[in-house]
């Protein structure tokens, strides 16, 4: 039985999707946060430190501090997610540097840091949803976690913190205060936007089980499981393999699963939560 083929979405679609989560980050910056002298999290909150000192604009900063990080996510991360980065990451500095800064709705530092991270973060979990990222820190996190176990979530929370901190002692206590409210709004819309919709379960029922589960383990760094089964229509010798991703790898899981055995059956089931040794990438 011939499973049948699911239409990927046209790159240019992607790109027109990112592009406007990309702006809504943007203009939650320049109009919210940057405004009310708050911080962000990650490089943007590093590029917002060098401001301080050098008068340069943000996004010019945020591009340069972005090119080592964009190489090291080309190394270990795939193309199809860099080339999104990239172009995610080139949009941002961009409309950073275009958007004026300047309040529009509101000049209370609570609001601007609720509404600044919750906007935020709306856009940047829009380009997560496409398969890329806004760069940043983010991008680190994501090589950190592939290969050690620690989520992304952790590493970003630790890098954020050393930045609250330093904030504190830098700019005041308030800063840094309402810094943490803009932080957390943020990340809990990150995980209304991303949890229990990214993680997925995999079946694959092949005649090269050994040969896929070990170029997944090696290419993508995730744990198999497999099993012997006999097809019920063939009567051929058959591998059953288990495995769980987020939703972002599966063209990279698919791939590798074509490339080996191009008849194998994949059946692809949504899956709520996992406990265990899981190497959670967002």
């Amino acid at each position: 039985m011939e499973m049948p083929v699911k239409k990927s979405r046209p790159i240019s679609l992607d790109m027109l999707v990112i592009a406007i989560g990309t702006f809504i980050t943007a203009f939650a910056f320049n109009m919210l946060i940057i405004p009310a002298k708050l911080l962000s999290g990650g490089l943007t909150g590093i590029s917002q430190f060098i401001n301080h000192f050098f008068p340069i604009n943000i996004g010019i900063f945020y591009f340069i501090l972005n090119i080592p990080l964009m190489i090291l996510g080309y190394q270990h991360l795939g193309k199809k997610f860099s080339l999104y980065t990239i172009f995610s990451i080139s949009l941002l500095s961009l409309f950073l540097y275009i958007i004026p800064i300047k309040h529009i709705w509101t000049d209370n530092i609570l609001l601007c840091a609720i509404f600044g991270g919750i906007i935020s973060s709306i856009g940047g979990g829009i380009v997560l949803r496409m398969g890329g990222s806004q760069g940043g820190l983010d991008i680190l996190s994501r090589v950190i976690s592939k290969y050690k176990n620690v989520s992304v979530g952790k590493a970003s929370l630790i890098i954020n913190l050393v930045i609250i901190v330093i904030s504190g002692f830098i700019f005041s206590s308030e800063v840094a205060l309402y810094t943490i409210i803009s932080i957390f709004a943020s990340m809990k819309t990150y995980d209304v936007i991303l949890n229990h919709v990214n993680r997925i379960s995999v079946l694959v029922i092949t005649e090269k089980g050994q040969e896929v589960s070990e170029v997944i383990n090696e290419k993508m760094h995730r744990g198999t499981t497999f099993w012997n089964a006999n097809g019920g229509y063939t009567h051929k010798d058959k591998t059953v393999l288990f495995c769980v991703i987020v939703e972002g790898e599966f063209p990279q899981f698919k791939k590798i699963v074509e490339t080996i055995d191009s008849d194998a059956f994949v059946s692809v089931i949504s899956t709520q939560n996992v406990i265990g040794r899981f190497n959670q990438i967002w």
